[in-house]
Formats: structure tokens, C-alpha cells, sequence
């Protein structure tokens, strides 16, 4: 018994050894946009901002210095992680200011990284600044099930963040663990530097959280170092410097989106001290301690296992369903990563709210478009596969085809067919390539727009109002006839995912008044939407312009002066007035203001407006006021133009609606809580 008690505590001892901690790594970056001389005004300064941050760092391990005149002012920062003690963080600012002065020599700039500090020195103020910069590295080791680990780590990482940017005593840090079934603890710490607003650090704690599961999905560890934040987890603790049985580690790299050409990343470490007589003289004990560790761990890694291939097997089976019911529906990441040659820069075709979009060929030769969905849904596998193949069974040759998904691990992605002359803003607003869309050619997209429109909110099988009508959403094909574009995202997402705000989806500017103030949601705010778009295809302006007068600049303010005062013909493009059908352009002008009218109630639905701008036997109502547009003194239009439209004027608003609205409109109007 004396001889086993003996092997047990040489084999703690040997493997407490072997887990203590090498040298934090560091991480350092140089700005050497130009350099300063040795002894000079700028290096004494330098030294002074230096010895402040050290000497003069507050209860809360911050502290900010500035010293000297321009051109040799300098800014300096400090921030010790937040557990740190003052002897911690007083002994941290000291390596590091002596690292920085190592590494950057006599660079202009440099931010250097510790485990326990961050400083950051400059000739310029980036006090209360968004630095965008950003280093992030990882444990080698994967975890056997990431969805599980990374749900109970989305969680953590979410309080946590929440938590820092509102931290009372403005240490601006947090850190915790949590536990997953048949999984160690995870744990995870994450702080922002004191001199950013509270919305700043979130946005920070945001982008480190996205960039982390999105590129790291299955590691059991991975840091996070951005100019104004950091974000940590692993698998073993390591606050306050202490670790318990690390992991290893890759090398740091920095973020592919980001690269510092002036940037460089160390990794230093230190060999552990020589334990191979200790290793060899308990090499027996250890035989046999395994041993009986085997016997002990032998059921729950049973258990677990059982448990893993269970699941896997479930999700096999959902999604061997999806695909046997419809095998064009799911396509496989190898396939994808083939046919986009892994994701190439060269095949970006470009980037919306929602994610990169990229252009792909498959083996057969068919090209397609891939959509990288950069928000982390909350649906399920078997959820968000059953969901795309209902939206693939959407045909209409308004609307672009999707052709199916891939899901595997984290990652999301919707695959469409490919329209080789891209967005409709792409054509329209450049100076050059509008002159390809002559009147007929805009007339027919504004048409193919609005079928596609009332295709979706009344006669697809999924009443599905689209929320971000827009002309980069809207497609060409090879004729330049139009495809509305992410319709299905609308109902691919849950109601707060969004890419404007956590309630909100929608690109400001095309959205409905009622929807962005107050989130009330209807087949209205696509009207909205689709009316300023309309305008913008005869004007040939963006709804925003700040290159244009102040009286100009906005799109919608223009129109309702220029309608107010009987000059709605100079609002056509001047590159089509050659081409124009004047009377069917000026139609159209009406049809816009009529759908961007401030009170939702009285723009007219999809299948009114196809008919208004197909049809010269319509009458058209009055337009009242559009949303977002300041008190302009009313005058009496002297005429149009419009033999079959009544433009004067408006009276009241229940003279305007009388023209047109009718039952029917409320028939289709679906308010949704948000």
C-alpha cells in the first residue's frame, strides 16, 4: 500500500510538472510609418508617457497619459486584465514597456500584449477611438461535439460580454465558467479598455465573438486580441495566471480579414526544466496508475460515447431524410469549397448585411452563387434544412432560384443560381454602364420587380414579406430582366436577427417608417421599400446623395418638391429622357410617392400597384406626404401631363385613400410583434 500511495504522488508530481505554464506568449505591433531618432524630443516624451502609465496606474488597472507638443505628442494607454493584483499588473506595464521599446525600436506607434496587460503608445490620439485591428490564435485540440460545446459557449461568451460593457465600476471586464454535459468546463474571460462607450465595447466583444466561431468552430480554446477588446476561452482555468493542465497551443496568426502589413507576432516560451529522471524513475508507477485510471473512466467514456454517436446519428438521419426526399437540395462543403476554389478572393462577387456572397462552378459546369450566412441563426440542422427546401419550391421568374444549403458544423450557406450582369445598383448608378438601361429596359424592371413582390406576399405558398428591397438585392440575368434576391432570409432568420440592429432588418433609407420606429412589420414595408426603389430607376439617383445641394440630397424630399410644385418631369434621368414614354414615366413618379406615403394605411398593396403602372385606364389617387420628409407649404400643381391621373394637390387624407384602397388591402396587411 506504502508502495502505491508513493507511485501516485510521483505521478502527480511528474504530471503537475509537465502542466505548468510556459511563458505567456506575447503578441506585439509596430507602426513604423516613420521613425524617430534616438534622443530626440519625441523619444523623451516617449519615456515620460511610459514612466506615467507605470507609476500612476489607477484601482482599476487603467491609465491613460499624454505628454508633449506636436509634432512630438505622444498618447499612451495601460490596461491590466481585470483580476490582476497591483503587483500583477505593476510588474506587467514594466515588461511590457520594456518589450515595446525591444521590439518596435524606434517605431512611431506599437501595441504589445500580455496576458496580464495591454500598452499601446502613438503620435496620435486614439483615446475613445475604435481600433480595428486584430490578432487571434487557438488550442490545436478539437472538441467531439462543437455544436453542443459551442451552444453552452455562445451562452457564456453572450453574458459575459453583457456584462463587461456594463460593469458599474467600469473595469469593463468579466469572466466565469459553465459546464456541458460530458464536456470539461469551459472557461472564458473577456474586458475592453475603459476609454470606449459601452455600444463600442459590445460592437468589439461582437466582432472578436464572430470572427472566433466562425474560423474556430471545434477548438477547445481560442483568444481574441483587438485593438479595443479582448475575448478568451479554454478548457482550463486560467485567470489570475493560474492554468490547469493547458492544452497546446497553434501559432498566432493574424485575422485573415485584417492583415497588418506592419505587424509582428511573437511567440515566446521557455523549455521546461529537465524531467526525464523523474519521467524514467516513475515510468513503471505511471504503467500502472493508467491503469486503474482506464478501469475507473472506462464506464463514463462509455456512457459518452454512447450518448455522441446517438446524436450523430440522429442528425444523420434528419438530414438523410432532407436529402433523400431531395437530393439536389443539400450540397456537401467539399463541393462547394471545389467549385469556389476555397472561397477565393477572386470569386467574391461581393457583400451584403447577411454574409460574402462568391461565385462557384460546379464539377458539371453549372455556376452558381454561394452565400455565406455570417449570423449565427438559432435554428436547428433539422429546422434550417426543412426551411430552404420549402423556400427552393418558390419558382417565379422574378424571384432568383435557390438551388439548396450546406450545413456542417457552424457554418451556413445558401446556394443560387448565378446572373452574370450581378445587381441592379452595379448598372444603375455607374456613369458608364447606366446607358445600357433605357427606358424600356427600366420600365420592364420595375414591372418584373413588382410581380416578383406580389408573387411573395399573395401567391407563393409562403406569404413571405422580404424586409430589405433594394437595388443591390435586385439581380439581372443575361437579358437584363430582374430577380429580387434573399427573399428567403425573411423567413430563414428569426425575427431578431438582423444586420441593422437586434430588431430591425432592413437597409435605412428603404425602410418603412412604422417598421424602423417601432418594428411594426407588414407586406407595407416592402410597398415602402419597393416605391423608393422605383424612383430611384427613373430618376436614376440613390435615395441618398450628399455629393448633390442640400435641397437635393434626399431622394424622397426631391420628389415631393418637385410633385408639389408641378415639376415632376425634370425628375427623369436625363440619360433616357431621349427613349422615355414620358406619360408612362411620369405614371411610375406617382406610383412611388403613392407607395412611400407616410401612413402605412394608404399605400396601395402589390396587385393595386402592378395594375397602376401596367394599366393607363387607373386613376391615380393623390399622394399624400412620404415619410421622413420635412412640412414643405402646399401649392396647387398646375398639371403633369397625366391625361388619367389626378395630380393635384391633396385635400385629406380620406379623399386620397377613397381613389383606390379598398377591403382587400386590409386582406394582406399581417402585423407581426417583434
Amino acid at each position: 500500500m506504502l508502495i502505491f500511495y508513493i507511485v501516485v504522488l510521483l505521478f502527480f508530481i511528474t504530471f503537475h510538472a509537465n502542466a505548468l505554464p510556459s511563458r505567456p506568449p506575447v503578441r506585439s505591433e509596430c507602426d513604423h510609418s516613420f521613425n524617430y531618432t534616438k534622443d530626440s524630443k519625441f523619444e523623451s516624451n516617449l519615456n515620460t508617457v511610459f514612466n506615467n502609465l507605470i507609476e500612476h496606474t489607477d484601482e482599476t488597472r487603467f491609465n491613460i497619459s499624454v505628454d508633449g507638443q506636436s509634432p512630438d505628442r505622444i498618447y499612451g494607454l495601460l490596461q491590466c486584465i481585470g483580476d490582476a493584483t497591483a503587483d500583477q499588473c505593476y510588474i506587467c506595464s514594466e515588461n511590457a514597456t520594456t518589450a515595446l521599446r525591444q521590439n518596435c525600436g524606434n517605431a512611431v506607434g506599437g501595441k504589445f500584449w500580455f496576458d496580464t496587460c495591454y500598452l499601446r503608445y502613438a503620435n496620435y490620439s486614439f483615446i475613445g477611438e475604435m481600433d480595428t485591428s486584430e490578432l487571434y490564435d487557438y488550442n490545436v485540440n478539437n472538441v467531439s461535439n462543437p455544436d453542443i460545446f459551442n451552444a453552452a459557449l455562445q451562452s457564456l461568451l453572450a453574458n459575459l460580454s453583457a456584462e463587461a460593457a456594463n460593469e458599474p465600476e467600469r473595469k469593463r471586464y468579466a469572466s466565469g465558467t459553465t459546464a456541458v454535459s460530458f464536456f470539461p468546463k469551459i472557461y472564458a474571460l473577456v474586458q475592453c479598455t475603459r476609454d470606449i462607450s459601452n455600444d463600442n465595447c459590445t460592437a468589439c466583444l461582437s466582432t472578436a465573438m464572430n470572427y472566433i466561431f466562425e474560423h474556430y468552430p471545434r477548438s477547445k480554446g481560442a483568444r481574441g486580441l483587438l485593438g479595443n477588446c479582448i475575448v478568451r476561452y479554454e478548457t482550463y482555468s486560467f485567470f489570475n495566471s493560474i492554468v490547469e493542465a493547458p492544452a497546446p497551443v497553434a501559432n498566432t496568426r493574424p485575422a485573415q480579414s485584417t492583415p497588418s502589413k506592419n505587424s509582428t507576432h511573437i511567440i515566446q516560451s521557455e523549455t521546461s526544466s529537465n524531467k526525464i529522471p523523474l519521467i524514467l524513475g516513475v515510468a513503471g508507477g505511471l504503467f500502472l496508475m493508467l491503469m486503474v485510471i482506464c478501469v475507473i473512466a472506462c464506464g463514463r467514456r462509455l456512457k459518452y460515447a454512447i450518448f455522441q454517436r446517438l446524436h450523430e446519428v440522429n442528425e444523420q438521419a434528419e438530414e438523410y431524410t432532407v436529402m433523400n426526399e431531395d437530393r439536389q437540395i443539400v450540397f456537401t462543403m467539399e463541393t462547394l469549397l471545389a467549385a469556389t476554389e476555397n472561397f477565393h478572393d477572386d470569386n467574391k462577387l461581393g457583400e451584403g448585411g447577411f454574409g460574402p456572397v462568391y461565385k462557384g462552378t460546379l464539377s458539371d459546369g453549372k455556376e452558381i452563387a454561394v452565400k455565406k450566412l455570417c449570423l449565427k441563426s438559432r435554428q436547428g440542422k433539422k429546422e434550417f434544412l426543412n426551411e430552404v427546401k420549402l423556400v427552393t419550391k418558390i419558382q417565379h421568374r422574378n424571384l432568383v432560384n435557390l438551388l439548396g444549403c450546406c450545413t456542417e458544423g457552424l457554418e451556413k450557406l445558401l446556394v443560387y443560381e448565378y446572373l452574370p450582369n450581378k445587381s441592379l445598383d452595379k448598372i444603375l448608378f455607374d456613369p458608364e454602364k447606366r446607358n445600357q438601361l433605357d427606358w424600356q429596359k427600366r420600365y420592364n424592371i420595375i414591372v418584373g420587380i413588382a410581380r416578383g413582390l406580389l408573387y411573395l406576399h399573395q401567391d407563393s405558398r409562403l406569404r413571405i414579406i422580404h424586409r430589405d428591397i433594394k437595388a443591390s438585392n435586385i439581380l439581372l440575368d443575361e437579358k437584363l430582366d430582374p430577380k429580387v434576391a434573399d427573399f428567403g432570409l425573411a423567413r430563414l432568420f428569426p425575427e431578431d436577427e438582423s444586420h441593422v440592429s437586434t430588431r430591425v432588418a432592413g437597409t435605412y433609407g428603404y425602410m418603412a417608417p412604422e417598421y424602423a420606429m417601432q418594428g411594426q412589420l407588414s407586406v407595407k414595408a416592402d410597398v415602402y421599400s419597393f416605391g423608393v426603389l422605383l424612383l430611384e430607376v427613373v430618376t436614376g439617383r440613390k435615395n441618398t446623395d450628399y455629393n448633390l445641394s442640400p435641397e437635393m440630397q434626399m431622394l424622397l424630399e426631391w420628389a415631393w418638391r418637385s410633385y408639389e410644385h408641378g415639376n415632376i418631369e425634370q425628375m427623369i434621368d436625363r440619360a433616357i429622357i431621349e427613349t422615355c414614354d414620358e406619360e408612362q414615366a411620369l405614371r411610375c413618379i406617382v406610383v412611388g410617392l403613392l407607395c412611400t406615403q407616410a401612413d402605412s394605411s394608404l399605400r396601395p398593396p402589390m396587385s393595386t400597384i402592378t395594375l397602376m403602372i401596367s394599366s393607363h385606364s387607373v386613376t391615380l389617387p393623390d399622394p399624400t406626404k412620404p415619410a421622413f420628409v420635412s412640412s414643405v407649404t402646399q401649392t396647387t400643381s398646375s398639371g403633369s401631363g397625366l391625361s388619367h391621373a389626378s395630380v393635384t394637390a391633396h385635400s385629406s387624407v380620406s379623399s386620397a385613400s377613397s381613389h383606390i384602397l379598398s377591403n382587400a388591402d386590409a386582406s394582406i396587411t399581417e402585423l407581426v410583434p417583434r
